[in-house]
């Protein structure tokens, strides 16, 4: 706000002004159509009634519908009842609803209330609140009546307001009961759905006061329900329930049970539905049915009532009797707490203020739950009613504030609270209102308590039950066979308390739930467990399984099962927890576990161990206090088994059950029937072999533990029990585990043999023959031999015992006899061959190590002393490797490698095929001694066996032994030192002998040397003669692929290329060398006379460039030689344009050079660049300097352009300067050094720092004083805006300086008298002078382009705007900027321009004045409306002192009458109605100013289209009369003319708008139309007279209005051409008197009609100006640079268009036509004159300036 205001005084003056008050006034119809909005329920009428009968405590209420016969079908003839009634049902229509109570009879105050809305019952104790619901029955009902007692009342319309007459009753006329009598408002209303409405009342009897409820159709008595109630009792509230709410507004004082009975008796009818004759509203209306549940869907509230059950319809037998009454009953508990209220003032008050009474201080909440004995009794008849289904809750409740409602209560039960407040529909419960919320908040904590308390008494009923059942038996303990008959009524009872989410609202259930489980003192709530109904915190949950847990208590099975959302809650509340380790823990720390306990106790633990539900900590707890009082077979008692001490268990498949087991090994009837898993997860691991052998073992001989019969060291009978055990095992083990047991047997006597008892490295198998007395293996059948080896058990015989027993070790030979009983190697070989499999490995390497065998005798040799070799020592008897020299075995036999000897001595070592380096040293031996036969046998064997051999895999090239022959020498050499290409040797290495070069791989000889060795001998020698250079680098050619870039970084800075001097000729040619990197390949033609360049052909060429020569060099090369010597370079091309391309090539390529920092400040400082300099001749510099001091033309500066020569010069780059404004350059080149004009080199130059012309030139403009007609300023700004986008459009990003957005924001246009420009050259004195029509100077606010007045010239505009918009602009940038500015649009499209989006943008501009002019049409309706508003108050108010003069004037009327009776309502009058006369006097006051203006105007009486004799006509010259339309007088002005109805203002100004808006764009292309002559009615001497029209249409202007053209025009382009700028500037008036109308544009046109007399016409709408009458009046005017005439045709054209807007409404030149044009004048004269103050000539903005 602006300013503060204070509104407590201004209201405080405005309460003590003397002014009128004025009461509010209500619109009663509407507002009862309303209220009847909020009520969307169904059954609301009966509802209702029902309500005010409990309020009247009355215990009986009959409803009876009254029907209408049907006009279409018949009754039937001679009918039973039951198809009477089915055609009632079917056909008939409701007349009328009776309800009736016999309650107390309506007092004065009950009368008063029922005539005033909103009035409600300020008795707290009643359900009624509001005081609006009796209005429901105007739902249906136009006009009810009521009677009760000794009086009646009626109620009855007149008009929107409703009216009641009251009548009082005599005695014969006396009413016992209260009737309400509500006809129908039409004979449409069908029967309702029956079975739901009988639902309804059944529900509705369950919490109000009444007794009965008896529902009537015609004669029928359709239903009875009745309530009985027994005698209620106290509950006993428990003392750790919390009786007060959580806000201490309520608190619960005391609490009764009672049990209520509900008996129905109803005709079959009921149940019985029509099948295609009910009407389809059947299912959405009430007995007060209508649109309203349509409605009330759609804003989202529950339009009708949600059927409890969909109705069971029973197709019935047509012959079945529907007229047969049944009967149902139903019992329910009633738990109801009286509340005791404890209200603050300020929130009663605000209570009070909401529901019109106060807060009760007293109030009851009742909690209605079905009775378990009840249920059950009752659940055959209640399966046959669904009559009594919605009375009791099924899976949630209702609440009922004396009547159901739509909100649940989210558990099983219904609860009666009628102290909640409803909403004023009284459907849902108010919990949005700051207030009521509270109060309702509090309200429903307490029936969260009060459900405890209910459970509490149900729990304590149960108890009782089974106290007194186990005293019947004696008992001091609780069994479980004790709780078992109560289980089910405790489930009952716990699914009446399980809550769910509650509807519509959720927070209600959620309060009710929170108040529920949070009113205890402590966290605790009785429950029903094993041991009786205990506090839940004593209770656990515990698994069937646990049958050692009787003491604990527990929730039985059974109830957790049916009572699963009771005890999730309980769980996730923390109430009851699930049974705990230490619960378990205590139980097993008082007592042992018997046998049969055992098992369960393990498997319940396993259970939770696998499912990670216990800890390992918990399951140690629990193992560590368990004992076991076990039993053997016989019965006999032992020793206790304490689990803390059990680490394994017993797995039956791997060992023995009936073996003897170490303590701490769980006995195997325990464990026998439960998984693995389990002991796993408890911590125990499987008796593993190793620990269960070790056990044996450690205790063989501790006879307390076990017997001699156990021992396996001692009794062969036992090791034959525990030894197959350990080879059935074995495979499975690890082999640490195998070599632990493997040790352990060992070394005892555990193998027995006919010897006895042996260690099983003493013992043999019974496969060992050779000897009789051997210690074998005896009575082990199942024991695997593998497992008896392992231990030691041996196969063979050991080594020694076969060289002592039957090897001799001497050698002599004495006798015959001794060769006999000595073995050979061969005989032992063989023998050994078959006791392979069973030797052992240790006795193999011995095999190995020894030497056993003999070789071949070579030659003669008879020595018998010969030597013993081993056997890898020995070759396979063959034929070339005897022919090698080398050892052969000797076997006497044919020796076979395949055979069993043959493959036992190659496992043993003996050789079939020498090495690698044994054939190498073989060969360099050979060849060393000279023996060349023998050299040639390996040499061809190695080449022969080097595959089969696997000689491949031995890397021969790494040999440094000389064993290789090479060509031209007889010293061997070593394979790296030879190579097979003759290359090579060129740098000096062997090479391979021919014959060997398919071979050489095979020997590790290398083609070529290594290239660094190569490299090496290249730098050392380089060659010196071309053809030398050719043959070396053609080598190295092959091997580029090789080079590193050490190799290349060597050879390229080496002096290795020999090159010969230009100068020399062929005959004294010398050779210098150069280095790859410095020379270049090829012929150079471009740089050949500045680089050296070589060519060795194309192979040579290709190792060069490989090694840092170039085909070319490179630019920063280029540009460092150019830097460098930039004299001689130039000396050498002898041609400006030899360097010039020079230059380019480095300008093409400048951001490469730009990234060699040092090359690049080198180019900026060196003198390399080319630069001209114009020199003129001594004619040209005199006529130059004239124009230093005076006003030179341009055609003087381009007078001897072509006598002028250009000079070249090298020159540094800040000497430079590039042309980028050309009229500065013409004026100075001969002053200036300038860059060749070429984009890419001006660039360049710019880059190294050149200067560009503009930023050296100084220009100082001048221009004289500011024009005051700117528009074409204004013209010019928008064209250079819209034009330049397409100009910038294709230049690329960074040759614009300037975007079309930095244009529109800072570049002005203004139009001035003169403008001339000075130019001089900073730091020379050089100037010149310039008039110009266009200059662009910067301002302190921005850029302002200066223009001349008249036509500007657009070619100079350009030439401004580009050095403006572009960094470096072209000449061809003015001319395309020039010619963008001249073409018409359409045109540019036609030339390809892209013109969519300006066109676009023309046409959202052309949107945004529609929507403007459309914003000002709405305000003038706005303005209309409220004008209309102002005008109906004001008539309003004449009517109420019309009407109260009539009251007062009444005359006393008969008696008995009413007053003011329906009968009266017709004789009403029109209070809107004006009288005529009236009228006709305000149409003949004085009109005022505008009638003057039209008067003088010459458009009174419509006297505008007729130029009479007295007027001059447009083509005479102007007299002292105006031209037309203007008139000396007024023809019509004695001449008397009727007058047209008058309307209040606002209809006036509604129908000129609607006059405005009748305008429309002609869419024809020509108008004709026929001459007309009418005679005007109202004076015998006027006509009105229409001249004819030919028009054709010709041309659109800039602006969008049409042209259109007399057809008597032959050169219509002529015309145009001629006129155009008149006709704009006649358009430019038009569409400002427009705007002042909010006129469309489209509706205007331009004709020319010379011989004419009409200035302008009206045609369907579209309106059409005479552009030959604004030509003779205003346009010489206005075309001057000032306008001063531009208001005068303003004002002019503006009647114009009144007077033709007028003809929208009348047709003819009547009085009416007259006066509308006049209201138009009227009406739209405030803003003409708006208009014409702002388009008055303004002051000059500016005077005259220079700036520079």
């Amino acid at each position: 706000m602006s300013q503060k205001i204070d509104f407590n005084a201004l209201k405080a003056r405005t309460m003590g002004s003397g002014n009128d008050e004025e009461a509010v006034t209500v619109d009663t119809r509407g507002l009862i159509s309303k209220v009847l909005a909020r009520y969307s329920g169904k059954w609301t009428v009966l509802r209702e009634m029902i309500q005010n009968a409990a309020d009247a405590s009355a215990t009986r209420v009959t409803i009876k519908f009254e029907t209408l016969p049907s006009t279409t079908v018949p009754l039937p003839a001679s009918a039973d009842q039951t198809t009477l009634i089915k055609h009632v049902l079917s056909n008939h229509t409701l007349k009328r609803l009776l309800i009736s109570n016999n309650g107390l009879p309506f007092s004065e105050k009950d009368w008063s209330r029922l005539k005033r809305i909103a009035d409600g019952n300020p008795d707290e104790t009643k359900i009624g609140a509001f005081g609006v619901g009796f209005y429901s029955v105007f739902d249906d009902c136009e006009e009810p009546f009521v009677s009760s007692g000794d009086e009646a009342m009626a109620f009855y319309w007149k008009g929107n307001a409703l009216f009641t007459r009251r009548l009082q009753l005599d005695e014969g006329s006396k009413n016992p009961e209260t009737t309400f009598v509500l006809d129908y408002r039409n004979d449409s209303s069908p029967i309702p759905s029956l079975m739901q409405l009988c639902q309804f009342l059944s529900s509705s009897l369950t919490f109000v006061g009444l007794e009965r409820i008896e529902l009537w159709l015609d004669d029928w008595n359709l239903l009875r329900l009745t309530k009985k109630v027994a005698p209620s009792v106290n509950v006993t509230i428990p003392k750790d329930i919390e009786t007060k709410t959580a806000q201490g507004l309520m608190k619960i004082s005391s609490v009764t049970r009672e049990v209520a009975q509900v008996d129905a008796s109803w005709m079959r009818i009921v149940e019985w539905k029509p099948q295609a004759t009910l009407s389809p509203l059947d299912g959405l209306r009430d007995t007060t049915g209508s649109l309203r549940s349509f409605f009330s869907r759609l804003t989202g509230q529950n339009g009708a009532e949600k059927q409890t059950k969909p109705e069971r319809i029973e197709r019935s037998n047509e012959n079945e009797e529907l007229t047969k009454i049944l009967n149902a009953s139903v019992f329910l508990h009633i738990n109801t707490a009286s509340i005791q209220a404890s209200v603050s003032q300020a929130l009663s008050d605000e209570l009070e203020r909401a529901t019109r009474k106060p807060p009760p201080k007293k109030t009851k909440i009742a909690i209605l739950t079905p009775s378990y004995d009840a249920t059950i009794a009752v659940g055959a008849s209640l399966s046959q009613s669904e009559i009594l289904a919605s009375i009791l809750p099924s899976k949630t409740g209702r609440v009922f504030i004396g009547f159901p409602t739509h909100q649940t209560t989210g558990l099983n039960a219904h609860i009666s609270a009628p102290s909640v407040i409803p909403t004023v529909e009284r459907e849902s419960i108010d919990l949005n209102t700051r207030y009521i919320s509270r109060w309702n908040l509090e309200m429903l904590r307490a029936a969260g308590i009060i459900c405890r308390i209910a459970w509490s008494a149900e729990m304590a009923s149960i108890k009782l039950n089974i106290l007194s059942k186990r005293e019947l038996t004696n008992r001091s303990k609780i069994r479980r066979e004790d709780i078992v008959p109560v289980i089910p009524e405790a489930i009952h009872s716990a699914n009446q308390f399980v809550f769910r989410e509650s509807t519509p609202s959720s927070l209600l259930g959620q309060t009710i739930e929170d108040a529920f489980w949070t009113c205890n003192k402590n966290a605790s709530i009785e429950i029903l467990s094993s041991c009786g109904v205990i506090q839940s915190h004593q209770t656990r949950i515990a698994p069937k399984e646990l049958s050692f847990m009787d003491s604990i208590p527990v929730l039985p099975d059974e109830f957790v099962l049916g009572a699963k959302e009771f005890v999730k809650k309980l769980t996730d509340f923390g109430l009851v927890t699930d049974i705990t380790v230490s619960d378990i823990k205590k139980e097993l720390e008082t007592c042992t576990l018997r046998s049969d306990q055992v098992l369960e106790f393990l498997s319940w633990l396993g259970r939770r161990a696998v499912s990670g539900q216990l800890e390992s900590s918990s399951i140690q707890a629990l193992l560590s206090v368990a004992v076991v009082n076990d039993e053997d077979s016989k019965g006999n008692a032992t020793p206790l088994l304490v689990l803390a001490d059990i680490r394994c268990f017993l797995n039956p498949q791997r060992i023995p059950a009936e073996l003897p087991l170490p303590p701490w090994v769980m006995p195997f009837k325990f464990t026998k029937s439960l998984s693995k898993q389990y002991f796993e997860a408890m911590g125990w691991k499987e008796l593993d072999i190793v620990p269960w052998l070790k056990w044996l073992v450690g205790n063989a001989g501790n006879r307390s533990i076990l017997t001699v019969e156990q021992d396996m060291t001692c009794t062969s009978a036992f090791a034959a029990q525990v030894l197959p055990v350990l080879s059935k095992q074995w495979e499975p083990l690890s082999p640490s585990a195998k070599q632990t047991v493997a040790s352990l047997l060992q070394a005892q006597t555990v193998i027995p043999t006919r010897f006895g008892m042996k260690r099983p490295a003493e013992t043999y198998f019974t496969s060992v023959r050779l000897f009789d007395d051997l210690p074998i293996v005896y009575g082990l059948n199942n024991v695997k031999e593998k497992f008896l080896a392992a231990l030691g058990v041996r196969k063979t015989v050991e080594l020694g015992v076969i060289f002592e027993r039957l090897l001799d070790p001497s050698e002599s030979a004495n006798t015959a006899v001794d060769n006999q009983k000595r073995w050979s190697h061969v005989d032992l070989v063989k023998y050994l061959t078959s006791v392979r499999e069973d030797i052992p490995q240790k006795d193999i390497e011995r095999l190995k190590n020894t030497s056993i065998c003999m070789a071949e005798v070579q030659g003669d040799s008879t020595d018998n002393h010969r030597k013993r070799y081993k056997i890898s020592e020995l070759f396979e008897p063959n034929e070339s490797l005897r022919n090698l020299n080398f050892p052969i075995i000797e076997w006497p036999a044919n020796y076979r490698p395949s055979s069993g000897e043959g493959r036992f001595l190659t496992m043993l070592g003996l050789r079939c095929f020498p090495t690698a380096p044994e054939l190498i040293d073989l060969m360099a031996q050979s060849l060393k001694e000279a023996n060349h036969a023998l050299y040639g046998r390996a040499i061809s064997y190695f080449i022969t066996e080097y595959h089969t051999n696997g000689y491949a895999t031995f890397n021969c090239g790494g040999v440094n032994v000389p064993f290789l022959s090479v060509e031209g020498s007889k010293v061997p050499s070593a394979p790296s030192k030879c190579f097979t290409d003759e290359g090579a040797a060129l740098f000096g290495f062997k090479i391979l002998r021919k014959d060997l070069h398919p071979h050489a791989l095979k020997f590790g000889v290398r083609p070529h040397p290594a290239l660094g060795e190569c490299i090496d001998v290249l730098i050392q020698q380089p060659p010196t003669t071309r053809k030398d250079a050719r043959v070396f680098f053609k080598y190295l050619a092959g091997r580029v692929a090789e080079l590193s870039a050490r190799d290349i970084s060597r050879v390229g800075n080496a002096l290795v290329v020999p090159i010969t001097s230009r100068d020399e000729t062929e005959k004294d040619q010398k050779f210098r060398l150069i280095t790859p990197n410095s020379c270049y390949l090829g012929e150079g033609e471009d740089y050949r006379d500045i680089f050296d360049f070589v060519d060795f052909g194309q192979e040579a060429n290709l190792f060069l460039m490989a090694v840092g020569s170039k085909r070319e060099p490179t630019k920063p090369e280029l540009a460092r030689m150019v830097v460098r010597e930039p004299a001689r370079i130039s000396s050498i091309f002898q041609s400006s344009e030899k360097y010039i391309k020079l230059l380019r090539t480095l300008a093409e390529h400048l951001p490469t050079l730009r990234k060699d920092r040092d090359l690049f400040n080198s180019m900026r400082r060196s003198s390399f660049l080319l630069a001209s300099r114009d020199i003129t001749s001594q004619g040209t510099k005199k006529t130059n300097g004239k124009a230093e001091g005076g006003d030179g033309s341009d055609d003087d500066l381009y007078a001897d352009e072509d006598q002028s020569i250009k000079e070249w010069n090298l020159a540094a780059a800040k000497e430079i300067i590039v042309v980028d404004d050309f009229q500065s350059f013409n004026l100075f080149k001969e002053h200036v050094l300038a860059a060749p004009q070429e984009e890419v080199l001006e660039n360049f130059y710019i880059a190294l720092g050149a200067s560009p012309l503009s930023t050296i030139v100084e220009e100082r403009a001048h221009w004289g004083a500011v024009a005051a007609d700117q528009r074409p300023a204004v013209k010019l700004q928008k064209l250079i805006h819209e034009r330049s986008r397409l100009f910038l459009h294709d230049q690329s990003s960074d040759s614009i300086r300037h975007d079309i957005k930095w244009l529109e924001k800072n570049l002005t246009v203004h139009v001035v008298n003169s403008i001339s420009l000075t130019r001089s050259l900073q730091g020379r004195r050089v100037s010149h002078n310039q008039k110009r029509s266009a200059i662009i100077t910067q301002q302190p606010k921005g850029w302002t382009l200066w223009i001349c007045p008249g036509k500007y010239d657009l070619y100079e505009i350009s030439q401004a705007l580009v050095h403006l918009i572009l960094v470096r602009p072209k000449l061809h940038s003015t001319l395309t900027l020039e010619m963008l500015l001249k073409t018409d649009l359409l045109e540019l499209k036609a030339r390809g321009y892209n013109v969519e989006r300006i066109l676009k943008q023309k046409a959202h501009e052309a949107k945004m004045a529609e929507d403007r002019r459309q914003k000002q049409v709405e305000e003038e309706r706005k303005l209309l409306q409220e004008r209309e508003a102002e005008w109906a108050k004001r008539q309003a108010q004449i009517a109420e002192e019309e009407q109260a003069q009539a009251q007062a004037q009444a005359q006393d009327l008969m008696p008995g009458d009413f007053p003011n009776s329906p009968t009266q309502r017709n004789n009403t009058r029109d209070l809107q109605q004006i009288s005529q006369p009236e009228a006709i006097q305000q149409d003949q006051r004085p009109r005022g100013l505008f009638a003057s203006l039209t008067k003088r105007l010459g458009l009174e009486n419509g006297r505008f289209n007729d130029l009479s004799s007295s007027t001059t006509g447009p083509s005479e010259p102007q007299g002292s009369l105006p031209p037309p339309p203007y008139s000396a007088d007024d023809p019509n002005k004695n001449r008397p003319e009727g007058t047209p109805n008058v309307h209040p203002p606002h209809k006036l100004h509604e129908e000129l708008l609607s006059a405005v808006q009748a305008c429309r764009a002609h869419g024809s292309s020509g108008v004709y139309s026929r001459p007309e002559t009418k005679q005007v009615n109202e004076t015998k001497s006027y006509c009105d007279e229409k001249p004819s029209h030919d028009l054709e249409f010709a041309a659109t202007l800039p602006c969008g209005l049409h042209v259109l053209l007399t057809r008597s025009i032959s050169d219509r382009s002529a015309f145009l051409s001629e006129n155009i700028a008149g006709m704009n500037v006649f358009a430019s008036v038009l569409l400002d008197c427009a705007t002042i109308f909010a006129l469309r544009k489209d509706s205007l046109s331009l004709f020319y009609d010379p011989g004419s007399k009409t200035i302008a016409f009206n045609q369907a709408g579209s309106i059409f100006c005479n552009y030959h009458y604004f030509k003779q009046l205003h346009q010489s005017s206005l075309l001057q640079l000032s306008s001063p005439g531009r208001a005068e045709a303003l004002v002019y054209w503006w009647v114009i268009l009144c007077h033709e807007l007028a003809h929208n409404l009348v047709a003819d030149h009547s009085s009416a036509h007259s006066y509308y044009t006049e209201s138009f004048v009227a009406q739209y004269f405030p803003k003409i004159a708006v208009k014409l103050a702002a388009d008055s000539p303004q002051p000059p903005v500016q005077t005259p300036q220079s700036q520079p």
